[in-house]
């Protein structure tokens, strides 16, 4: 529906395999992807697999070699921002380590560098390591805090081990500490959702990220609840826990960022999903760059052996101005703001006209509220938006993830 409100030529998104080719770009975004795990969550559907030590150190030198290959093309491009996820990227900090000092030592790096760590592998010591490499921003995956959803959720860990290990981040000093909760748990009620995000924000942490757990076809969550005889809460409690939880970060003087994360004024954000830009690493990573958008092969495997070739490239879509402008204006939504002078200054020129013919008619509908060049969503937008989210998640994302998953190097893939 975004992109008919764009002038230009829309149809269906073809993914397939072919070159793709892309100017020397000022400035990059990295995402590195570690798949490692030391179990398997039910309802994880990202790229991942069981820790294997020999395995492991076959895909750290893949990193590097695939890393390479954009610096032989682009040279000592600036590096904006490096984030790490997973998997479980904590479980394997030499990888971290090896692959920081080798960015460093060929790019241009800020200090935006964030990683995500799992409670049980966040040690003093570990937290330590992560510092000395370069990490600056770490997002802790505690998911919850309460011992009978963490079951559920098969974490294998309780309260006390998260709230520890969030202390211990504290105490650690990072620039950015993000706690990520999930909700909408089977079996959880609407006071255990506000109870979770209370905790987070007692602790004083920069941000906290809340997302609803969103039931992929292809992962195991859908027989593990049935075993258990489990499902997932209605609609109406999923909107009234985010309704409650977005209350009560306010009333602790948070301020909500995007549709799923809240933080202390003034504070950086923790974000690796909101950028028009970015080249990911690693099995399973995707890529948005010039008029490209494209996919590395999601077997870890296939990966490492592809990477000594030349390239883990997958499938590649090609993306027209107007879809170029939908990404960017999605992703504004995400972050509740479209803004008319970012769109000048990222497009060069305005926001196309049926949209600026659509902004007053949100206002008046209460979906947004106008804040100088900027429209913002309000609250019932930002529900609004996440209804979208999950739709985007379930029509765009899960399709293409199940085809890759399924095979390591499909030859075409539709959306």
């Amino acid at each position: 529906m975004l992109r008919l409100l764009i002038p230009g030529t829309h149809g269906t998104f073809t993914f397939e395999r072919g070159p793709v080719v892309i100017e020397r770009p000022e400035s990059i975004n990295l995402y590195i992807h570690v798949p490692f795990c030391s179990s398997i969550c039910p309802f994880c559907p990202y790229v991942k697999q069981v820790y294997d030590p020999s395995l492991a150190r076959a895909y750290q030198g893949a990193l590097l070699k695939e890393l390479e290959t954009y610096y032989r093309e682009w040279g000592d491009v600036h590096v904006e921002s490096v984030y790490f996820g997973g998997g479980t990227p904590s479980l394997t900090p030499e990888i971290v380590e090896t692959t920081l000092d080798w960015i460093s030592g060929h790019f241009q790096v800020g200090r935006e560098v964030g990683m995500e760590v799992h409670p049980m592998s966040s040690s003093d010591s570990m937290l330590l390591r992560l510092k000395h490499a370069g990490v600056m921003q770490v997002s802790l995956g505690v998911q919850s805090f309460n011992d009978r959803l963490l079951d559920v959720l098969g974490r294998g860990y309780r309260s006390r081990d998260a709230i520890a290990a969030c202390e211990r981040v504290l105490a650690a000093g990072f620039d950015t500490i993000d706690v990520d909760l999930i909700f909408a748990i089977p079996s959880q009620t609407l006071e255990e959702s506000v109870t979770d995000m209370e905790t987070a924000l007692g602790l004083g942490v920069d941000q906290v990220s809340t997302y609803p757990l969103i039931a992929l076809s292809y992962t195991p969550l859908e027989g593990y609840l049935k075993t258990r005889g489990l499902r997932l809460p209605s609609m109406w409690l999923e909107r009234q826990m985010l309704r409650s939880m977005v209350s009560r970060a306010r009333d602790c003087g948070y301020e909500r960022s995007s549709i799923w994360s809240f933080n202390q004024p003034g504070s950086s954000r923790y974000t690796t999903v909101t950028r028009d830009a970015f080249v990911g690493i690693g099995a399973g990573a995707s890529s948005r760059m010039g008029d490209y958008f494209w996919l590395n092969t999601f077997s870890v495997p296939e990966y490492i052996k592809a990477v000594q070739r030349g390239s883990a490239r997958s499938l590649a879509t090609r993306l027209t101005p107007a879809d170029r402008m939908a990404f960017w204006l999605f992703w504004q939504v995400y972050d509740l703001s479209i803004d008319r002078e970012a769109c000048w200054a990222m497009h060069g020129n305005d926001l196309p006209r049926r949209i600026q013919v659509l902004l007053p008619l949100l206002v008046l509908l209460g979906i947004a509220r106008q804040e100088g060049n900027a429209v913002r969503l309000t609250d019932r937008g930002a529900y609004l938006f996440h209804l979208v989210e999950k739709q985007y998640t379930q029509s765009y994302l899960k399709p293409m993830w199940q085809a890759c998953l399924a095979e390591a190097w499909p030859e075409r893939g539709l959306l």
